[in-house]
């Protein structure tokens, strides 16, 4: 009788949780808010979003104009949309094909190009320096080998490897404990978030000598608190960017956002 091995138990329930997460992005998403995010979800909303995307773009020291980029586990193509929207041209890519099809009706519906296919962050179907940029956000803490995928990332990126994802935090931890945030999402992954040194040190083995990052503090659920719209109005709109930005000068570089760009030296 052959036993199996914890290798091998470990694998089968790897595999069950990436199928459960496929369940959850294929049928269970609310097709419309995904494809309408962030232009459904209030001002401040938008300008968290916004501030993710300018800190990383502002990492890289060259503008996305005429340059080819790939984003991974890109979801209904809300990043693809502010990348194609800065210039760039710009291939998606995601596990779930419910998500593909609703980043193609955003593309439709918000008048913006993307190429979009199927495909598995850890394995993807692109030959080496493909791109000029590869990018993720919020991708890699759903994956079983985040690193994996970096390192899928910077094989297939010519000039640079971005990355908008959590990062490991004290205040995160105790956000958790507060139950503000988890550490367990609704499709059933562990919320693996990043250490910036640890996936610097992946990148540089890769051939990435230049390793920026910049760590912000913002929280908001995947779907906006309703309360959020008191901030729509222009006072209190302005307000909140005052009070954000007085708070990232004092606690951002502990903040639990990570912007991570990597330059390739050879």
């Amino acid at each position: 009788m052959i036993h199996p091995t914890t290798a091998q138990f470990d694998a089968d329930d790897a595999l069950d949780r990436s199928g459960r997460q496929r369940h959850f992005y294929d049928e269970e998403c609310d097709p419309e808010f995904e494809i309408a995010r962030p232009h459904n979800c209030g001002r401040v909303y938008e300008y968290l979003i916004e501030t993710k995307f300018r800190t990383a773009v502002g990492l890289l020291g060259f503008p996305l104009g005429d340059r080819t980029v790939l984003e991974i586990c890109a979801g209904s193509g809300m990043m693809a949309e502010k990348f194609a929207r800065a210039g760039a041209t710009v291939t998606a890519t995601d596990f779930s094909p419910a998500a593909i099809v609703r980043a193609s009706e955003r593309a439709r519906r918000f008048g913006f190009a993307v190429r979009l296919t199927s495909a598995d962050a850890e394995q993807l179907p692109f030959s080496d320096r493909s791109f000029d940029v590869v990018a993720v956000h919020d991708g890699l803490h759903h994956l079983e080998h985040p690193d994996r995928a970096i390192r899928e990332m910077a094989r297939v990126a010519r000039h640079a490897v971005l990355i908008m994802d959590p990062a490991r935090a004290a205040l995160t931890r105790l956000a958790v404990r507060l139950n503000i945030a988890e550490d367990v999402e609704e499709a059933g992954n562990e919320v693996k978030r990043l250490a910036p040194r640890e996936v610097a040190s992946v990148l540089k083995e890769c051939g990435f000598g230049e390793v920026a990052w910049r760590r912000t503090l913002m929280y908001y659920p995947h779907r906006p608190w309703r309360w959020l719209r008191v901030f729509d109005n222009a006072p209190m709109y302005f307000a909140f960017r005052v009070a954000f930005g007085v708070v990232n000068l004092g606690l951002g570089r502990w903040g639990n956002k990570l912007s991570l760009v990597a330059r390739r030296i050879r």
